[in-house]
């Protein structure tokens, strides 16, 4: 346990393209989304402990060797970007947060759903691995859920 920058970089380039939403809200919200709050729930809990665990555990994040898996997170990160970009780039659309990537159905929520996924097999840590599942439950069926509403 200890705090460390590779712990804060981590969680902060999944929050950062987030963070713009505060200034730079979708346009064409509806009104009737309301995905199941368990599984909300359960994606708030996922979220809050994904983002702090690898600040509170940083020194076990910094001793970790960069590996194919470090890999696998830079790609699932890349593609979240262009993700991003292609919401930016469409107008700040709703509907495009939630838009198929070829046969990928909802990847802003799929891919930092995998990112979280594989830092804790990158670990080899269950105490990663809860929060991870747990997120990707809720992220994925509220996801799930707004994008059935909004089609």
């Amino acid at each position: 346990m200890g705090l460390h920058l590779k712990g804060f970089i981590l969680p902060l380039l999944v929050l950062l393209p987030n963070l713009l939403l505060i200034f730079f809200a979708p346009h064409n919200i509806p009104k009737t989304v309301s995905p199941p709050f368990i599984f909300t729930l359960f994606e708030r809990i996922g979220q809050v402990t994904c983002f702090t665990l690898p600040i509170v555990f940083g020194t076990k994040v910094a001793e970790q060797p960069i590996n194919f898996l470090t890999w696998l997170m830079l790609i699932c990160l890349i593609i979240y970007y262009l993700c991003w970009i292609r919401f930016f780039w469409s107008g700040r659309e709703f509907a495009v947060l939630f838009k198929t990537l070829g046969f990928i159905p909802i990847p802003m929520a799929i891919f930092p759903i995998l990112y979280f996924i594989l830092l804790a097999v990158w670990l080899n840590s269950s105490l990663f691995a809860v929060p991870a599942i747990l997120f990707a439950i809720g992220h994925f069926v509220t996801s799930w859920s707004t994008f059935s509403q909004t089609r």
